[in-house]
């Protein structure tokens, strides 16, 4: 032993050699314990295998030619590093991805001009609440004590826009907001989280969604795909509202696929309130358990798994992929941007853009259905280039903390292998809506609240459950 090691320090060489193997042992090591065990127990032997042969080799030439064998090892060495790192993001992705319990956040807020911070003394200060939101009063209460703050009384107002207006005028200093109020809010103003401050919070757990399983190499299925605005800024965990609402029914049999778009505003009964309203708000009530509960009554379809998707996520996606091209069923301008019917290039900012204006649409929310799921088939498009390996990285960079889904981890590798073989009929599938009409009337939730609402057409909901029947239906 005292020989080996004073003739390692006498040939550096040999030392170098010795220290190259035991990184590369250990990067190897480092990349089988974090490649997911579903990658299949053949990969890792395969791993294995080319490792073991990789040393082998670099073990004879160490004897014979020292000098060569450090320059290869060295060049092992950065590969392995290069690829731990890459190992390393994408294992961390996967558990980033994997769904975890939803919550609702309750805030208190105050002004954006305001002086007012969470280490304030808030004891000489006033607190305006909503009085049309039953919650409201007692959940502020829950907030203040659950930070263990004080505040010199509460004012009621009759709706959530008086006491923001109250806010925005000095008249009281601070407010609480709720999902309902949220929603409300957004109605109204679209920038109103620009004018408010975020002082106290507390999050409400939710129940998670159990996901209906099947081998979805083998067997069809149906996702739900959530674009929401969160209620507590751009958690992805959080509630918020359904702002983009789609099935995609896929049969990995058939090669068939159907994407369904269903409106936001279809009335729908939402069970965290027992009672009905928007499609929209049942995510921002009740968070994704609600909403696929709404869509699978009032469609009388059931759904496998969810991914939801905040629209930071599509901004950075896009961009991640280098922008994509859109097809655009209509010419318009929107949030100083201009599309023209036909094809259009988008970065990431214009593809939020375009998957969210509809007010100078000529259907309105129909209409901007339309244009999400060609953003959606061009997003497809886009992935069916081969990506390099930087892309790859920079997909996972951007969904890391924007997406999340209750498809099991184990199953990651096979929509992956999905994904891939059905590209051709992704990129080109039919676009549904469902067609209907808007009814102005009074909102069994907030019964004083006069909103408009999507009915469809008689037969229609038969024909959204036809498709993905028939979608469904191996032959």
């Amino acid at each position: 032993m005292k020989t080996l090691i004073e003739s390692i320090k006498n040939n550096p060489i040999k030392t170098t050699l010795i220290l190259l193997s035991i990184v590369s042992i250990s990067l190897v090591i480092f990349c089988l314990y974090f490649i997911p065990i579903n990658l299949n127990i053949f990969i890792k032997i395969f791993v294995v295998l080319i490792s073991l042969f990789i040393l082998y080799g670099l073990f004879i030439l160490h004897k014979k030619h020292p000098k060569t064998s450090c320059i290869i090892e060295s060049i092992v060495v950065v590969v392995l590093i290069v690829s731990s790192i890459g190992v390393f993001k994408v294992h961390s992705f996967m558990n980033a991805l994997i769904a975890t319990p939803e919550f609702e956040t309750i805030r208190i807020v105050a002004s954006a001009d305001s002086r007012i911070t969470p280490q304030s003394d808030l004891s000489q200060l006033s607190l305006a609440y909503a009085t049309d939101d039953p919650y409201s009063h007692d959940q502020g209460v829950e907030v203040l004590e659950y930070n263990e703050k004080d505040v010199a009384g509460m004012v009621s107002y009759a709706d959530i826009n008086k006491a923001y207006q109250a806010l925005l005028i000095g008249e009281v200093d601070l407010l609480v907001l709720t999902t309902t109020s949220v929603n409300d809010l957004v109605e109204l103003y679209d920038d109103y989280e620009n004018n408010i401050r975020l002082i106290l919070y507390k999050d409400y757990e939710l129940v998670s969604v159990k996901p209906r399983e099947v081998d979805i190499s083998k067997k069809p299925f149906t996702l739900y795909i959530q674009g929401a605005d969160l209620s507590a800024g751009q958690n992805i965990n959080s509630t918020g509202r359904g702002d983009v609402n789609i099935l995609l029914t896929i049969n990995p049999v058939t090669n068939k696929v159907n994407l369904q778009v269903i409106p936001r505003d279809l009335f729908v009964y939402i069970p965290s309130k027992d009672a009905s309203s928007k499609l929209s708000y049942s995510g921002g009530w009740g968070g994704i358990e609600s909403s696929i509960t709404s869509i699978e009554k009032a469609l009388d379809v059931e759904i496998n798994y969810y991914a939801k998707l905040n629209f930071t996520g599509l901004t950075q996606l896009v961009d991640a992929l280098g922008g994509v091209e859109v097809y655009s069923h209509y010419t318009y301008d929107a949030g100083g941007y201009s599309f023209v019917k036909g094809m259009n290039t988008v970065n990431g900012e214009k593809a939020l853009m375009f998957s969210r204006a509809r007010k100078m649409l000529p259907l309105n929310d129909r209409s901007r259905g339309l244009q999400q799921m060609e953003l959606i088939k061009g997003i497809f498009t886009k992935f069916a280039e081969v990506p390099t390996f930087n892309n790859a990285l920079s997909i996972i960079d951007a969904l890391e903390n924007n997406f999340t889904t209750n498809l099991p981890q184990d199953d990651f590798y096979k929509a992956f292998q999905l994904v891939v073989q059905l590209l051709p009929q992704l990129q080109t599938m039919e676009n549904h809506t469902i067609e209907g009409e808007y009814v102005w009337h009074y909102d069994e939730v907030r019964p004083t609240y006069y909103q408009y609402y999507f009915y469809p057409y008689d037969g229609e909901v038969e024909l959204v459950k036809q498709r993905i029947e028939d979608t469904l239906k191996i032959d």
